[in-house]
């Protein structure tokens, strides 16, 4: 059965390539080559694909090629322009860089910086993940009865 543990950091970051947008690089490199591929056409179908509305992400190139890849309308969840509360991601980069710098540690080259990453990333366990998943019922609840407003997570 396939499960949404979906592209970690590690060999799924950004290199820094640029093709239109960034945004939709990653995308072909990372989400569509190494993940989405090998899951069954019953979880495909389901999928329904989730990103902040940050201009990388919502560029017409990037659009683009969701659609091209058949993830647009309803496989496509809108966000609001401006959606910090509802990007749990947010909150992974907080735990990553939490562990990345503790213990005061600081990084003098590319190749050492990108190996703290990969071990942050490999110590990121499952149940901290299913934590932020879940607490998106409760934010949405909050950002509604905040009428779109902050709500500070």
């Amino acid at each position: 059965m396939d499960q949404m543990d979906g592209p970690m950091a590690g060999s799924l970051m950004d290199t820094g390539h640029h093709f239109k947008s960034g945004a939709s690089k990653f995308l072909e490199d990372t989400f569509f080559k190494q993940w989405y591929r090998k899951k069954s056409a019953a979880f495909k179908k389901a999928m329904i694909f989730m990103q902040d509305n940050a201009p990388s992400h919502a560029s017409k190139y990037s659009t683009a090629w969701l659609a091209s890849k058949g993830l647009k309308d309803d496989r496509l969840m809108t966000w609001p322009p401006s959606s910090p509360d509802l990007n749990p991601i947010e909150n992974l980069w907080a735990l990553l860089k939490r562990e990345i710098y503790s213990q005061g540690r600081q990084y003098t080259s590319l190749n050492s910086i990108w190996e703290a990453v990969v071990d942050a990333s490999a110590k990121v366990d499952r149940e901290q993940i299913k934590t932020l998943t879940n607490s998106m019922d409760g934010r949405l609840m909050a950002i509604i009865e905040k009428k779109g407003g902050y709500i500070g997570h």
